[in-house]
């Protein structure tokens, strides 16, 4: 399956990336300190991305993001995300040109790219509650099956700005613990299925771990 082979080379490049990470100061973080998070995402599908797919979550995404401190309180950061959201049904879907009915499978799979800027208003840089903002571009590919008919594939490349709040926790050691909500809202470009350009929005929920 196309996205599953994906999906496990994602899920590798970010466990790779996530055990590369250089130590650093916990308490004032030399100009070389690096934060590495590698993080477990579920989506919830907001505007044309839940019109097009009906399931109420997309449980499949990772992501992985590098941060650097960025003078006093702020860092600066690389991020790569993945989220996959597909939906089987049977029925009628009308579009613009006409209706369909049969068995249904709809897929909706966003690869992004973002340079990151995070404030944390905490004593410590990389510690505690963040605030941060994300801009940078997100290839969307879109899939839709009809009962054994061919299948119908879509894509479009788009812009992306993305606000999120997060909070890392100390665990053990180098290690801690990643919790982070973020709004991913791409702009309305591309022809996708149903005529037209689409703006594919989802509200991203993060799990995972970051190392110093």
């Amino acid at each position: 399956m196309r996205t599953l082979r994906f999906a496990c080379g994602s899920a590798v490049v970010v466990a790779v990336a996530a055990s590369a990470a250089p130590p650093a100061s916990a308490q004032n973080p030399a100009p070389d300190s690096y934060l590495n998070i590698g993080t477990y995402t579920i989506g919830i599908p907001v505007g044309d991305t839940h019109r097009f797919i009906n399931a109420p979550v997309g449980w499949f995404g990772v992501a992985w993001e590098g941060q650097w401190p960025f003078r006093s309180h702020l860092a600066k950061g690389l991020s790569f995300s993945l989220q996959d959201f597909s939906d089987s049904k049977a029925g009628t879907t009308t579009f613009p040109s006409g209706a369909i009915t049969g068995h249904q499978n709809s897929e909706l799979l966003m690869m992004a790219l973002m340079g990151t800027v995070r404030w944390y208003p905490g004593i410590r840089w990389g510690h505690g509650l963040y605030l941060g903002m994300g801009a940078g571009g997100e290839f969307d590919q879109q899939y839709y099956t009809v009962g054994f008919s061919r299948q119908m594939v879509r894509s479009g490349v788009h812009l992306l700005i993305a606000p999120d709040v997060g909070v890392i926790t100390r665990v053990m050691g180098d290690i801690d613990l990643v919790i982070n909500a973020r709004f991913m809202v791409p702009n309305s470009a591309g022809s996708y299925l149903g005529g037209g350009p689409r703006s594919f929005q989802f509200v991203a929920l993060s799990v995972g771990i970051a190392e110093r």
